[in-house]
């Protein structure tokens, strides 16, 4: 039986791992996948969960409010478009064969998904429940959050992060490193050779996946946002990629999601079934109508679109989820936005899948383009959040502004660019952030058209638990196919084009790196996530402050690079914006780094008394006006309390 602990639950987490740990363990108990929660509305929430059978559930709320305790008995529902495929699941092979990873409902016998889910209703706005889920023999409890009110005073916290592509292999496997960040003086340098702690990074795709998830979940957001590539593509892990997605955030490994409502867009790996070969398009949409049985995201009026664009609200903030997987009917003929953009000299390229995606007969995938029912919708709906006064947040998988692999068409056949064509509506209807990834660069970009200083802040959180790629243009790291481009006579735009001209900071070469023998001691590019503060201040204006946030691995120095335990640490890159709703403009800050002057996560008065024994030299002078007086001890005092 599971007991029931408070935020940030870490205890019950590890009850859970030490309860059902083994080598085969698939399931928590009778449950298959623990209670998630999706999209709170103000008087309820909506719950759902996974078993290997036909047995109704039992759901209790309690709370404030509540007399008595609200029971709900769920009504299963087969999936079988979550049943494992054969052969490609049940022969495959590898460091972890089906067999270790399976779910089983009898021996020899691959267990099947029946969903539970449950709308609970009359309950009141903003407020804390207890809930707790029967299953069999088993018995889970966690809590939720009902949506604030649109003039909610209290401060909401958003947790933003893309590419977790969870698959089994992601036990074993060490992603990608990239050398291109640069070294801070005095440092020796990224120690020389292949593997962990060099060429790969210190931990595997699981490990490091599973830290940020603790990492965010101590940090307490209401919501998680996920803008795309929660699982990764593959031709031999279909449902088996989705079984670790869940262990990681409703099951064994961790259980954020039974407490954090989730926001999810879909990105190309989520899509990806096999290979670009005769049949792609039938394992896509396989893999599609996967996704909207695990996800039930509000209508959009285009039924044959369900869950892969939508609208929700919470307080005074408005969330548009966008499809940019593909634009199967893409118009060629549309002018692309103005600037320095390859698009000009391809307009072919409004496209984001020109790798696989091709001749899609099925309809259940939404065009992105001009005049398209994606398009139309997204414009009504940035109208009407806008008329309402809402803080807009946009989301879709593709980064259209990046120095990554995807940032451009002559570095990627799948590049995000094709999202440019939104940036002119963006800007119009004064969308404060984008949230992508893709590119999985930890990359900050702000594309101001008009030069009014009232831009789109686009981000890429692709930094979930995938790879940690570095900038394709380099100094010593030009990736060729860049080279050859500006270097070919019949290119128009020639050596003008610049990869991201919008590029403002990344962790690849923004973090240095300082480096004392075998021991990483501050800096580089690592497994994050950017979170978003939104502070209402009681006159109609808010201030949103964004602030990219790492898992930093304390390694031993050691020959084998030996990861003895992480540490949040906050990047240096703070952007914070002020204003009412429809004029939120960035103003001078300082970030969490700056303020916390002893390190220790809180700005108290530790900091204060550091400040005044600093008094008179540059490490006091926080608002950079090139002294040190009232104002400095007036930004500490803004920022006082935990860190944002």
């Amino acid at each position: 039986m599971l007991s029931r602990s408070s935020p940030p639950r870490v205890a019950a987490v590890l009850a859970l791992v030490a309860a059902f740990a083994g080598p085969a363990v698939a399931q928590v108990g009778d449950f298959r996948v623990l209670p998630y929660q999706q999209h709170p509305s103000l008087d309820g929430a909506l719950l759902t969960w996974f078993t290997i059978d036909d047995q109704p559930g039992t759901l209790t709320v309690t709370g404030p409010g509540l007399k008595d305790p609200l029971i709900f008995i769920s009504a299963p529902v087969l999936e079988p478009i979550l049943d494992y495929q054969a052969p490609a699941e049940l022969n495959a092979g590898g460091q972890f064969p089906f067999p270790q990873t399976a779910i089983f409902e009898a021996p020899g016998v691959p267990a099947r998904n029946w969903r539970h889910r449950i709308q609970v209703t009359g309950l009141a706005p903003d407020t804390l429940y207890d809930y707790t889920a029967t299953q069999g023999e088993t018995t889970f409890s966690s809590t939720f959050r009902t949506a604030p009110p649109v003039d909610t005073a209290r401060r909401l916290r958003f947790a933003a992060i893309a590419d977790s592509e969870t698959l089994v292999l992601g036990r074993t496997r060490f992603r990608e490193w990239s050398a291109t960040t640069p070294q801070v003086a005095g440092s020796t340098g990224r120690p020389a050779g292949t593997g962990p702690g060099r060429t790969q990074y210190f931990a595997t795709e699981t490990e490091g996946y599973r830290q940020n998830l603790l990492q965010i979940g101590a940090r307490n957001p209401d919501l998680l946002i996920m803008p795309g590539d929660l699982v990764e593509g593959t031709a031999v892990e279909q449902q088996r990629r989705w079984d670790e997605f869940w262990r990681h955030n409703a099951g064994e490994y961790d259980t954020l999601l039974t407490r954090i409502p989730l926001l999810a867009a879909i990105g190309n790996n989520c899509i990806f079934n096999g290979t670009a070969a005769p049949g792609t398009n039938a394992n896509v949409q396989y893999a599609r109508q996967q996704w909207s049985a695990y996800f039930d995201w509000p209508a959009n009026g285009h039924p044959q679109y369900k869950d892969l664009f939508y609208r929700v609200d919470h307080g005074p903030v408005t969330i548009l989820t966008l499809c940019s997987v593909g634009a199967m009917d893409r118009n060629d003929d549309v002018a692309p936005p103005v600037g320095q953009d390859i698009s000009v000299a391809f307009p072919q390229n409004l496209d984001t899948n020109r790798a696989w995606l091709t001749a899609y007969p099925f309809g259940d995938i939404p065009d992105f383009n001009v005049g398209t029912a994606q398009w139309n919708w997204a414009a009504e709906q940035l109208a009407a959040a806008r008329e309402a006064g809402q803080i807009i947040l946009v989301q879709f998988h593709h980064t259209p502004y990046s120095r990554g692999i995807h940032g451009s068409s002559v570095t990627s056949n799948q590049s995000g660019e094709a999202m440019r064509i939104y940036t002119p509506l963006l800007e119009q209807y004064r969308v404060a952030a984008v949230l992508a990834g893709h590119s999985e660069m930890s990359e900050y970009s702000f594309v101001d058209l008009d030069g009014d200083g009232q831009g789109v802040h686009f981000w890429d959180v692709g930094a979930a638990g995938d790879g940690l790629r570095g900038v394709e243009d380099a100094p010593g790291f030009v990736n060729p196919n860049i080279t050859s481009w500006l270097d070919n006579p019949l290119n128009a735009l020639g050596a003008e084009w610049v990869m991201n001209p919008h590029h403002v900071w990344c962790a690849d070469q923004d973090e240095a790196e300082l480096w004392s023998g075998n021991q990483l001691v501050s800096g580089g590019k690592h497994y994050g996530f950017l979170e978003i503060d939104v502070d209402p201040r009681g006159d109609g204006t808010f201030r949103v402050s964004f602030q990219y946030w790492h898992s930093f691995p304390l390694n031993a120095g050691d020959e084998n690079f030996t990861v003895l335990g992480w540490e949040l640490r906050p990047y240096a890159n703070t952007v914070i914006l002020e204003g009412p709703a429809d004029n939120l403009v960035p103003v001078a800050g300082a970030s969490c780094r700056e303020l916390d002057l002893t390190g220790d996560g809180t700005v108290d008065g530790a900091d204060l008394g550091a400040l005044l024994a600093l008094w008179g030299t540059t490490a006091a002078d926080l608002n950079g006006d090139g002294g040190t007086d009232a104002a400095d001890i007036a930004l500490l005092l803004g920022g006082w309390g935990p860190c944002r």
